[in-house]
């Protein structure tokens, strides 16, 4: 007995393109890009149009950082008496720890002070270490505060998270960004 009726029966994705063994994608985000929320990309995947949007202030990469993307949180509802829950909304988020600093004029903390105090006006995305850029991300909350270590061998540094709303996964576009 089927479950739907031809009608309502979705066609399946093509599976992916593996080859032969097991292929896996490398970890880290190395940057994060913040983006005025007037800005659009014509190509996200062109260098040259990255390095003109940066030229213009229309984005800013931070320096290099510790980043990961855990997995997302998702809410459920039951909708039905006589089905499972199901998923109506999810939460993503990437954490980071940027040892970046400018001891002498404070514009690291006041680029993050920015960003997180006017965070519905800019779009988010993040760059990882194998050359993916992932975004724009147009809504999302940031929350980064400083932190110092307890001793003169220690460092000081931003610990941060910025989240979104989202039950999908993006798909990051190949982008080289070193250098920028």
């Amino acid at each position: 007995m089927a479950l739907c009726t031809s009608a309502c029966a979705p066609a399946l994705p093509p599976a992916p393109s593996l080859g032969c063994g097991v292929a896996t994608r490398n970890g880290g985000i190395s940057k994060l890009a913040f983006i005025k929320c007037d800005y659009t990309f014509d190509d996200v995947g062109d260098r040259d149009e990255w390095i003109a949007a940066i030229a213009s202030g229309d984005v800013v990469l931070t320096g290099l950082i510790l980043g990961q993307k855990a997995k997302g949180t998702f809410t459920k509802k039951r909708v039905s008496s006589c089905s499972p829950e199901s998923i109506v909304g999810g939460e993503k988020s990437v954490t980071f720890q940027d040892y970046n600093g400018d001891p002498d004029d404070c514009t690291d903390i006041t680029f993050y002070n920015q960003i997180q105090l006017n965070a519905p006006l800019y779009q988010f995305g993040y760059y990882t270490c194998d050359g993916y850029f992932y975004g724009p991300i147009t809504s999302f909350t940031m929350e980064v505060d400083q932190v110092i270590e307890d001793n003169n061998t220690g460092s000081i540094y931003f610990d941060g998270t910025v989240s979104w709303n989202a039950v999908t996964m993006p798909c990051g576009v190949a982008v080289n960004l070193d250098g920028i």
